[in-house]
């Protein structure tokens, strides 16, 4: 039996929209998205020319295969700077993945960037069971990578406290888990075992720790590796999905009833397409998945 936990609905207007509602949202967003591409990024600009598309063509969602694909070699080849739609000097915020494999991918964030990113992290949060008022144990690390300030900053706007003890140095992770007795565990699902194994060497058991929820993500993970953190550590497990390029955790999240993630899908339109081709597949076929980052003003994707 899985541990229980008190998921609760963080923004229901915007969670609990229609599938129409949501369509007409994000035509809405995706036709103000293309317009400022065009006018701001010069290079999805010769993009969209160099496939004969103008904004006047893009009229609601349906009419997202229409457009180019962004990729890893867009960030290269417009590093460090080239991908952003507003100027450089609006932005309060730069993250870069790692660039183990080249150029690092650096993406800004305005002020509402923040914001929208704060208040997708809140839904996927809130989704998982964290309460007002919680402590969160944020065992993600800090800097560049996305994962520790992002919840670092949503714990605020939930209302719920920051540990921002990033990653390493596991002992005094230990001792915080057990002595402050956080509720909320955020890390990756490897870093996860790694503590429940360093609890079992020291001989501390789960029931000292106040554990109830934990939210892993930035790797992949199994089924049998949650079985093992839920019953190692005695809380619930949910798989938090992000990406570097459109806003780190908070893409989509699992929750209490489905092991499935929910895309925050009004501001990340997921499209499931031929890796072949690029063309959009029906339900049900497998393919590569895309997102097109339609509300974001410092580095809009498509």
């Amino acid at each position: 039996m899985r541990r229980e936990v008190n998921s609760w609905i963080y923004d229901p207007k915007a969670e609990c929209m229609s599938d129409d509602e949501r369509a007409k949202v994000q035509s809405e967003r995706l036709i103000k998205c293309v317009n400022r591409m065009w006018e701001h990024v010069p290079y999805y600009r010769k993009r969209m020319e160099e496939k004969g598309v103008e904004p006047g063509d893009i009229k609601s969602v349906a009419d997202l295969p229409k457009l180019p694909f962004t990729d890893k070699f867009d960030f290269r080849d417009n590093y460090p700077f080239g991908t952003l739609a507003v100027p450089r000097q609006e932005l309060v915020r730069v993250h870069a993945s790692s660039g183990t494999t080249g150029k690092m991918k650096v993406v800004g964030y305005t002020a509402n960037d923040v914001e929208l990113w704060n208040s997708v992290l809140c839904r996927a949060m809130a989704r998982s069971g964290v309460q007002k008022g919680d402590l969160v144990h944020i065992a993600y690390g800090y800097g560049l990578f996305t994962g520790g300030l992002g919840p670092h900053f949503a714990c605020a706007k939930l209302g719920a406290t920051a540990i921002p003890v990033s990653g390493g140095n596991t002992a005094r992770q230990i001792t915080i888990l057990r002595e402050w007795k956080p509720e909320v565990l955020m890390c990756t699902p490897t870093y996860a075992l790694h503590i429940a194994d360093q609890l079992e060497a020291a001989g501390i058991d789960k029931s000292e720790l106040n554990l109830r929820c934990g939210i892993f993500g930035a790797e992949a993970w199994t089924i049998e590796m949650r079985d093992q953190i839920e019953e190692k550590l005695g809380l619930r497990a949910f798989d938090i999905y992000g990406l570097t390029e459109i806003c780190g955790p908070g893409v989509g999240c699992s929750c209490d009833k489905s092991d499935l993630i929910h895309i925050e899908a009004d501001h990340f339109i997921p499209e499931i397409v031929d890796p072949e081709t690029g063309e959009p597949l029906p339900d049900g076929q497998l393919g590569e998945l895309v997102f097109s980052s339609v509300s974001k003003e410092g580095v809009p994707l498509l």
